[in-house]
């Protein structure tokens, strides 16, 4: 259970620290990433600092090189949501950990040398682990749950199978390979909390046995805990979506075969499958629309936008290299108001782009939804006329319905990665540089 977890969690880190004070019964934070923002200053150089740490706590190293083994891909994949504490520098590691609590910095300013820095980087890589193993655990046991209630393990069809009817051809896990990751994971578990509590067991290193005033290791525990949950968030967001996209897939892939079960003719089955690409592109239509609307809203533009930026490139370094006259205040102005208004001309060039584009994608949606409608009106004459020759009228209102339910979900589905891949985009999306744009004009960022 979640508060056994809790438990198990807390009682493993506090081991590690107890024969360096005795402690009272100190509390794991567990705070939202939202809770746990690094951005408190407005100043221009702490605005890089704290996008160099969120960089690190949302996106990790992304040094890694490209994995041509797919179960390598798949752990660097879920590696590339976690900082690698171990190699960030310690100017970001020490903001890190000031941003955990408040009352932070005090300590932190004790963490003057490179040898006390990379204790308490072990520290974290370590509590990292365990939390991490602990993370790759439930999303395990909730997949062997998930097959062992609703008998959802996994399903494949060929990809060509698949394109037809737009679907995925894959889901889930078999429930031999579930039984031996969980068996890999449990492994690994006690490994982790094994090295957790032999750190704690060693001798502190001299440099910081001998501060003074002590270091307060209940603090630290606090502190070190909150920057890894706080690392892990995106991590963790990803598992709930992979649990989503499992059950979503494996409806999916339900719902087309419950179609075919009612053995539909040729003619039935090429109207079907022509509404059903006509739903998936309408909605991936109308998910490239919301985001163009949510870049303009945001003042966030394709960053191929910038190129609009360069187009008069010499004339740009022309006149930033004149130098205003002293002489003719005039001229100066002039000059001013010219740029001023070049500038702005560009930034509404670039907003009338995306509503042009906007526009385009509308008008795509509505000739989608009318394939939709004219594919459905043929498939209900060829129906029609199929049911005087058969006296079964059941049967066709089994795959009219049927299919109804296979387009209502699809829809949800579709809606529902939109949905996420808006909120992964206000989270990655850079924020709008208010002074190099005036209201009437759009920025690429």
């Amino acid at each position: 259970s979640t508060q056994h977890k809790d438990k198990y969690d807390n009682s493993t880190v506090k081991k590690s620290i107890k024969r360096k004070r005795n402690e009272t019964s100190a509390n794991i934070i567990d705070k939202s990433l939202s809770q746990l923002s690094i951005s408190q200053s407005t100043s221009k150089k702490q605005k890089m600092e704290n996008n160099e740490i969120e960089q690190v706590i949302t996106n990790g190293t992304s040094e890694t090189k490209h994995s041509k083994s797919k179960k390598e891909t798949k752990h660097k994949n879920d590696s590339s949501y976690i900082p690698d504490y171990l190699k960030v520098s310690n100017r970001i590691f020490k903001k890190m950990l000031i941003s955990s609590l408040e009352g932070a910095k005090e300590i932190v300013k004790g963490l003057n040398s490179k040898d006390k820095i990379n204790y308490i980087r072990q520290y974290a890589y370590l509590i990292h682990r365990l939390f991490y193993v602990q993370l790759q655990e439930t999303q395990w046991k909730y997949y062997y749950e998930i097959g062992i209630q609703e008998n959802i393990w996994c399903g494949r069809v060929s990809k060509k199978w698949a394109a037809m009817n737009s679907m995925n051809y894959t889901y889930g896990r078999s429930k031999t390979l579930i039984i031996q990751r969980l068996k890999t994971i449990q492994r690994q578990l006690q490994q982790a909390s094994q090295a957790l509590q032999q750190f704690g067991n060693q001798p502190l290193p001299q440099c910081l046995s001998e501060m003074n005033p002590p270091l307060d290791f209940e603090k630290i525990s606090v502190m070190v805990t909150a920057v890894v949950r706080k690392g892990q968030h995106k991590l963790k967001q990803q598992f709930e979506h992979n649990k989503k996209m499992l059950k979503l897939d494996s409806t999916d892939h339900l719902f087309v075969k419950n179609v075919y079960d009612l053995k539909p003719n040729k003619q039935q089955i090429r109207s079907i499958r022509n509404i059903w690409k006509a739903i998936q592109n309408k909605k991936q239509m109308e998910e490239q629309i919301e985001i163009l609307k949510h870049r303009i809203h945001s003042n966030c533009l394709p960053p191929a936008f910038n190129i609009l930026d360069y187009t008069l490139d010499k004339i740009d370094k022309i006149l930033t290299r004149s130098k205003p006259s002293s002489t003719n205040d005039n001229d100066n102005k002039q000059q001013t108001i010219l740029n001023a208004r070049r500038l702005k001309k560009i930034g509404r060039f670039k907003y009338d782009m995306l509503e042009l584009s906007i526009a385009a994608g509308e008008d795509k949606v509505r000739y989608y939804d009318k394939i939709a409608k004219k594919e459905k009106k043929k498939l209900l004459m060829i129906t029609n006329k199929f049911k005087k020759n058969n006296s079964d009228s059941d049967l066709f209102k089994q795959l009219m319905a049927a299919i109804e339910a296979r387009e209502k979900h699809m829809i949800e589905r579709a809606n529902y990665i939109t949905q996420q891949k808006m909120k992964s985009f206000f989270d990655e999306a850079p924020a709008s540089q208010n002074d190099t744009m005036d209201t009437d004009g759009v920025g690429a960022n």
